[in-house]
């Protein structure tokens, strides 16, 4: 199980990217370095949101003690290959979960 990473181009600034890592652990780490801002979370702590313009993603912080979220505005390509890398994740994670319980 290996993390995974992939970047994106933000649909509301073309010249902003986002870089994102999905760990086998299932949490995501959201990076927009331009922006400085840096968020990990866990995976069932993000939605999905159709827009006008693609897909809004929002990211909660976990264990924050203030709330804090980021959001994205991802073309709907992007979105779909984010959300395949998570499902693959998640699968992963449940047989490895399976095979340590026997």
């Amino acid at each position: 199980m290996l993390a995974r990473k992939c970047r994106y181009l933000l649909q509301s600034d073309t010249s902003l990217y986002v870089n994102i890592t999905i760990n086998p652990c299932c949490t995501i780490e959201i990076d927009i370095p331009d922006r400085r801002q840096y968020i990990c979370s866990e995976l069932n702590l993000i939605e999905f949101t159709l827009i006008k313009q693609g897909i809004l993603l929002v990211c909660h912080a976990k264990d924050s003690g203030t709330p804090k979220e980021v959001r994205l505005d991802l073309s709907h390509r992007d979105a779909l290959e984010l959300c395949e890398m998570i499902d693959e994740v998640h699968a992963e994670h449940e047989e490895l979960m399976s095979i340590l319980c026997y």
